[in-house]
């Protein structure tokens, strides 16, 4: 059946007027010039007259006032998350999808009734996107259908596969067998190098696995492929975890060697092969181990997103984590050992991190309010000093970056709430106050962090950024917080540049939208503030503060990312009229930026689901991919067969380490 391709019906202001509405999402050019409400039309007799041009954007409002509403009265915790998600009852294995249609009730004595709410909620097509994207459940085989729908590209590949036919290329939920081709023929000690580069360089950032767990799991790989028949393997959920590990950690540093292209097209190719072991037949330790596997995955979307998709599995995780309760310590903590305890914690707040630097990104609403969180912040120490027995107090401290991280994402967190969730502000508190406020808890986390970090430079320019820029709560910020994001966005590009180019730990999909995000905010203090900027700075200076997120874009664009270059046109595009308004003073108008361009400009600002798909989400896994990873790996310098690598094109990649090998020792995998 042919996809329908009607757009949106014409805004209620365009009807009444009787002119030709361009049907632009969240509001029309016409409404946008005349600084109106855009707002629809209902020809339902007995309905509300106006209606949300978007209806994707009414019901994250709706999710956001509802969590609000249940964190304050304490009644979180009665409604499990996909109640939260969908505002209905939660779905019993069996039940149609027309019990999806029954609205729960408030969780007062008074019922109130929403007509305009119901009728949304009541629609087919909603229901059929809830019916898909609420599986059933939280054990094994609902946790693999959450994960592998973040498998899907949120776009057609170049052959015309549909995005079911993608995720299905992956591999099936009952496959029997996987093979192990590539760590099969890996020198034992370049997999250790991976997996302890990744302990010693990311789990403190990021300690979403327990370190002793992953040597175990190690050796339960070593032993398990040392009796496997032509690397003929049972999918395994130990496999997972350590092909993910690998994934991740041949691309660290990868940045400052020549083949950076050949490492990540190494990685894509574990990635391919690991997956297949995100399996229902794949026997998972418990929930918890799980989500473990699905941060890492989602970890891996971040760096490549052409493989997986970074807003559905940041979700997936969140609820997970809310199903399970680890956004709370659990009544019986006094009960649990400590090592259980302190994974839960960690793994929660790994969760969240994800998730609101996800949601700051896309402008998502937050999965879940901070008033709702009571689980305390995990262990600082380093894993060999916490176990089943006990926690030694006096180890050595080697997460503390993740600590100054989970704090940082609460500083987002409460600005993501003010600026786009309506949170009110504390009683008697002025929004000067609040900003001041504001700016001097991200002063006090930046001069705190004495450890150090290559991005905690950028993260407190993108902090005050994000704090004096434009928003629903403030959609035309006074002059003094225009100027302040102005030079707060540069700065954040500036710091971004070498990051972008030899970034020890680069994470694209992250630097793209971060990266547009400030380039917008800062087309909109032209468009607004003109006349303090240029006050401010002198025209080279204006030049090549704003050429400089051109720069980066290309930069993104040039490691494999090419739909970023798009957004560098669209940005040049906008930019060109805003540099010669700022400059001479007179109406921008006149320099070709009109209504069109303002319209533009606010949807970039304000970005719908429907815009810019593909930065977004990422895209198939065979755009641009250097020949084939498993093509290259195919080569006469990496034999798949019974042949031995080649260590010198391991070397190359950067991935021996001559402390504990020795350049001509011939050391296969023979304890596998």
């Amino acid at each position: 059946m042919a996809e329908c391709q009607r757009s949106v019906l014409s805004c209620k202001r365009c009807r009444v007027r009787k002119i030709k509405c361009d049907r632009v999402l969240p509001s029309c050019g016409a409404c946008v010039a005349a600084k109106a409400t855009c707002t629809g039309f209902s020809s339902h007799h007995g309905a509300q007259k106006e209606i949300p041009r978007s209806v994707v954007q009414h019901l994250e409002s709706e999710i956001a006032r509802l969590e609000k509403q249940l964190a304050q009265d304490g009644h979180l915790d009665d409604l499990n998350a996909s109640d939260i998600l969908a505002g209905m009852p939660t779905r019993e294995e069996g039940d149609t999808a027309s019990s999806l249609k029954q609205r729960s009730t408030r969780l007062d004595e008074t019922p109130f009734h929403d007509a305009l709410k119901e009728n949304i909620m009541g629609c087919d097509e909603v229901q059929a996107v809830i019916s898909a994207t609420l599986p059933i459940g939280c054990g094994l085989t609902d946790l693999v259908s959450k994960v592998r729908m973040g498998l899907t590209p949120s776009v057609l590949a170049p052959d015309g596969r549909s995005p079911i036919a993608s995720r299905a290329s992956f591999s099936k939920l009952n496959d029997t067998v996987v093979k192990a081709n590539i760590l099969r023929n890996m020198p034992s000690s370049i997999v250790n190098n991976l997996v302890q580069k990744y302990l010693a360089r990311i789990l403190p950032i990021y300690p979403a696995v327990y370190e002793p767990t992953v040597w175990k799991q190690l050796e339960s790989v070593k032993k398990t492929l040392s009796t496997a028949e032509n690397a003929v393997i049972a999918p395994s959920y130990d496999f997972l975890i350590i092909y993910l590990v690998m994934a991740i950690s041949v691309t660290l540093g990868c940045s400052k060697s020549e083949d950076e292209s050949r490492c990540m097209a190494f990685s894509g190719a574990l990635f391919e092969e690991g997956i297949r072991h995100l399996n229902i037949r794949s026997h998972v330790p418990s929930d918890l181990a799980g989500l473990q596997a699905t941060l890492l995955i989602l970890q891996y979307a971040t760096i490549n997103p052409r493989f997986a998709n970074v807003w559905i599995l940041s979700g997936a995780a969140m609820r997970s984590c809310l199903e399970l309760g680890l956004h709370r310590d659990p009544p019986n903590a006094s009960e649990l050992d400590p090592l259980s305890l302190d994974l839960r914690r960690r793994v929660f707040w790994c969760a969240y991190g994800m998730d609101r630097c996800v949601c700051a990104a896309l402008q998502r609403p937050l999965s879940i309010p901070d008033p709702a969180i009571s689980v305390e912040l995990p262990s600082v120490l380093d894993d060999k000093h916490i176990c089943a027995t006990g926690i030694d107090a006096t180890g050595t401290e080697t997460k503390y970056h993740a600590l100054r991280w989970i704090k940082f994402r609460c500083l987002q967190s409460s600005m993501i709430e003010v600026h786009f969730q309506n949170k009110p502000l504390d009683p008697d508190q002025t929004w000067n106050n609040w900003l001041q406020s504001m700016e001097a808890k991200i002063e006090t986390w930046y001069t705190g962090y004495s450890g150090g970090h290559e991005l905690a430079e950028y993260a407190r320019a993108h902090a005050l950024a994000a704090l004096h820029r434009p928003s629903p709560r403030v959609p035309y910020p006074a002059p003094q917080s225009l100027q302040i994001a102005f030079q707060a966005s540069y700065d954040s590009a500036r710091s971004l540049h070498q990051h972008i180019r030899s970034g020890f730990y680069r994470r694209p999909w992250l630097l793209a939208h971060h990266t547009l995000e400030a380039a917008i905010i800062v087309l909109f203090c032209l468009r607004h503030g003109a006349g303090l900027i240029a006050q401010q700075f002198n025209a080279s200076q204006i030049f090549d503060m704003t050429k400089l997120f051109t720069t980066n874009f290309l930069a993104i664009s040039s490691q494999g990312w090419t739909e970023v270059s798009k957004i560098a046109e669209t940005y040049e595009r906008l930019l060109g009229p805003l540099l010669e308004f700022t400059l001479s003073g007179k109406p921008a108008v006149q320099h070709g930026f009109g209504p069109a361009q303002d319209a533009e400009l606010l949807r970039l600002l304000y970005p719908g689901p429907a815009q810019l798909d593909k930065l977004r989400f990422g895209k198939s896994a065979n755009d641009d991919m250097p020949a084939s990873s498993m093509a290259l790996l195919n080569s006469d310098d990496w034999t798949l067969g019974d042949g031995a690598p080649n260590l010198e094109v391991l070397d190359d990649w950067g991935l021996l380490d001559y402390t504990t090998i020795g350049p001509e020792d011939p050391i296969l995998l023979e304890g596998f």
